[in-house]
């Protein structure tokens, strides 16, 4: 059998080898290829749109007590600023329910499409500015001011733009635990969430949220009291995702020996970490450092006296942070305070009331920074040169403002007049498109 194999193979092998060579369709020569064809596509973005949450939710009614009573009070106005582009959807100057802003165009920034939402409020239980910016919708995001304990109450302003039904999760995290819930959106609507249906005298809270594939608009309102006296209210634009360093720009402490500002730290993940605050100002550095273990949800109050500071965040692992600023002149507010974003080139609206532009340099070499302000059909230039890791400030009015550098900043716009304080935190308008090249063999 063995020997009748080996025959076999004997004969087999070189006519098979013969074979490569003669018949017809094979060759021993090596083989080209064509050359790849490259060709330019364009790709046409998106129409950009944001979203403006809307006016205050009074939840139980003016008393507070009466089950299931949610109204919105009065209206948020809406300061816009569009650049070359056709606006297809225009919010208005003021929105109760919610303001979607869309627009064509294909410089796609905030240059094109920048918005920002503010409204005084005056209530029995809720006094203070209730502004921010209004953001782009968002498949997921996170939360860190959380709260909702004795004289403190959040809730989610929601809102589905899109014409298609969208599923909402939504993870609260406390110090000793987690829950969760999940949410349908039907197409357009807009919805007030209290969180007190989910977390119930819980100081402390984080909350993230993520949709099942469409965008939609997710803001957290707070409110805060002392027994009968109103201590503010806030609104909070999510915060994308934890990170190693951020950079807190605006934080103005005026408040010391009343009340101090507070930051919270959480650690999502499953490593230990430590984290360093550096809180920067004109006159000092102070540096604190905490140990966060693995889920930890913690606050440390930081003790600063009045100044204007930028606070550097850093860690080995991602956390989120965010500091509770309070304020007692011209009313008593507070404001949440989150990570600012980087830029290059930035244009804002500039709301009518009293406002401050906070500017910041990140970086270890000092940059020159251009500002814009146009108001009617008049333009206005400054030029600062900020030294590393600093930051400065500047009083601004008009109807809106734009910010350019080689370098990247960051950038905060407070208000702190006699309905409030507030301090917006703008973030980037995309939609993705460019020109690729495709390769066609």
């Amino acid at each position: 059998m063995k020997l009748t194999v080996k025959i076999l193979l004997a004969v087999l092998l070189p006519m098979l080898f013969l074979s490569r060579l003669f018949i017809p369709g094979f060759s021993s020569e090596p083989v080209s290829f064509p050359t790849p064809e490259t060709l330019p596509v364009s790709v046409e973005p998106l129409p950009l749109s944001v979203y403006c949450p809307g006016a205050f939710a009074e939840i139980g009614g003016e008393s507070g007590i009466e089950l299931g009573a949610i109204e919105r009070i009065g209206e948020a106005s809406i300061y816009l600023n569009t650049g070359d582009g056709e606006l297809l959807v225009d919010p208005g100057l003021r929105a109760s329910e919610g303001a979607l802003a869309k627009i064509t165009g294909s410089d796609q920034s905030t240059n094109l499409l920048s918005a920002i939402q503010a409204q005084g409020v005056v209530r029995e239980r809720a006094s203070g500015m209730m502004a921010s910016y209004c953001p782009q919708p968002a498949f997921s995001g996170w939360f860190i001011s959380g709260a909702a304990s004795v004289g403190y109450e959040s809730a989610l302003l929601v809102a589905n733009p899109n014409d298609q039904e969208v599923q909402m999760e939504i993870i609260i995290t406390f110090p000793d635990g987690q829950v969760s819930d999940q949410l349908t959106l039907a197409a357009q609507e807009n919805r007030v969430v209290p969180l007190s249906s989910l977390v119930f005298q819980q100081p402390i809270f984080a909350l993230s949220f993520q949709t099942s594939g469409q965008p939609i608009s997710v803001a957290m309102q707070q409110r805060a009291t002392f027994g009968l006296s109103t201590r503010g209210v806030d609104l909070q634009s999510p915060v994308a995702q934890p990170t190693t360093v951020s950079l807190i720009t605006g934080l103005s402490v005026g408040s010391a020996g009343f009340e101090p500002a507070v930051a919270r730290l959480y650690n999502p993940g499953q490593i230990p970490t430590e984290v360093v605050i550096t809180a920067i100002s004109g006159q000092s550095t102070q540096v604190v450092r905490a140990q966060l273990a693995a889920g930890e949800l913690s606050e440390l109050e930081l003790d600063l006296i009045d100044g204007e500071y930028l606070v550097q965040v850093q860690s080995a692992q991602p956390i989120l942070v965010g500091i509770r600023n309070p304020v007692i002149q011209p009313t008593i507010d507070f404001s949440w305070l989150t990570a600012s974003e980087l830029f290059t080139d930035l244009t804002l609206p500039i709301p009518d009331y009293k406002s401050t532009l906070y500017l910041a340099n990140p970086g270890a070499s000092p940059i020159t920074l251009n500002l814009q302000v146009t108001t009617g059909d008049k333009q206005q230039y400054q030029s600062f040169e900020i030294p590393a890791l600093a930051q400065i400030s500047v009083p601004v009015s008009g109807d809106s403002l734009r910010l350019g550098s080689a370098s990247e900043f960051a950038a905060s716009l407070e208000i702190l007049d006699v309905p409030g304080y507030a301090v917006i935190r703008p973030t980037e308008n995309q939609n993705f498109g460019d020109e690729l090249l495709v390769s066609v063999r």
